[in-house]
Formats: structure tokens, C-alpha cells, sequence
């Protein structure tokens, strides 16, 4: 491969990058209303056990509803690393770029006016395939940890909302013996 091809080739990885960016961001809504439908039963199972003290429990309820909050817990803590802490490299400018290719240019006019025009160029090829490549790896890194912590954000969603679902059986069992 050659300078021009993984050039290119790190251009298009970089904006697939930012486009997987977006991706895992709209992913990231998702969780809300699995929260929201958890937290929901939890409260209502809350208020029905302790304060209305409608239904009589034991520890089997106690050891499933308090894993439930703590999966529960563990999903709200995934959520907020697979959200916050991300920082994603943009490229500078187009007056920036073109900027430091005026700048390139100028100092190998200083050094050599017959071959500044090849070597400006070729420096700034290296500079933009090394910004390409750079700015991608860390696109990437940040894009695989968000999605890991939102993969395991569901996960831990996914095994609450099934034990608060159980923890609903004696609650259940008491309305069915009325």
C-alpha cells in the first residue's frame, strides 16, 4: 500500500469513526426508559412492602429485590462512564490546514526556493496521513469503551428488570389470595 492509499485509507477511517460516534450516541437513549420502567417497579414495590405493608415478605423477596437495586445501581454506573469523560479529536480548520501548509511552504522556500513546492507537499501529506491515523485510533478507543460500558449498562438493566419481575411474584400471590 502505498503513501496515497493509506492516506485514504486512514481519511475514511477517520470519518467512519465520527459516524460511529453518532451511532453509539443515539444508542445511548435507549437506557433511559429501561430505567425509568425499573426504578418505577422498584418504587412500587417499595411503597407496597414497607409503607403500606400490604404484603408480608420474606428473605427470598428481600435477596431478589435488593439485587435487582443493586443491578440496578451497577447499570446507572455503567451508563454514566459509557457517557461522560469522552473527548473525540476533530481536524483543525480548513484555514488552520492551509495555514500550516503556508508556513511548511515558507520555511522550505528559506531552505531550497527550487524544491519547496515537493517538499511542502510532502510534508504535508505525512502531516495529514499522521493526523488522520492519530485522530482515528483515538476516535476508535473512545468509540469501543462507550459502546463496551453500554453494552454491560443493558446487561445490567436487562438482570434487574427480570429480578424486580420476580421479586413482583409474592406481591402478586397476595393480590390472587384476596
Amino acid at each position: 500500500m502505498n503513501e496515497e492509499d493509506r492516506r485514504k485509507f486512514y481519511e475514511r477511517l477517520y470519518f467512519h469513526e465520527l459516524e460511529v460516534r453518532d451511532k453509539v450516541e443515539n444508542r445511548l437513549k435507549l437506557p433511559f426508559s429501561i430505567f425509568a420502567i425499573v426504578f418505577t417497579l422498584a418504587v412500587f414495590l417499595f411503597n407496597e412492602v414497607l409503607v403500606k405493608k400490604s404484603v408480608t415478605v420474606d428473605a427470598f423477596f428481600w435477596t431478589i429485590y435488593l439485587g435487582a437495586l443493586l443491578a440496578l445501581l451497577f447499570a446507572v454506573g455503567f451508563f454514566i462512564v459509557s457517557w461522560y469523560g469522552y473527548t473525540y479529536k476533530m481536524l483543525p480548520t480548513a484555514s488552520d490546514i492551509e495555514a500550516y501548509y503556508g508556513r511548511i511552504l515558507a520555511d522550505y522556500q528559506d531552505v531550497s526556493p527550487h524544491k519547496a513546492r515537493s517538499w511542502a507537499k510532502e510534508a504535508f501529506d505525512d502531516y495529514l496521513m499522521e493526523t488522520f491515523k492519530t485522530y482515528a485510533t483515538h476516535n476508535t478507543r473512545n468509540n469501543d469503551r462507550k459502546a463496551f460500558y453500554l453494552h454491560r449498562c443493558v446487561t445490567a438493566l436487562i438482570i434487574s428488570f427480570m429480578l424486580i419481575c420476580v421479586a413482583f411474584y409474592p406481591y402478586y400471590n397476595s393480590l390472587t389470595a384476596i
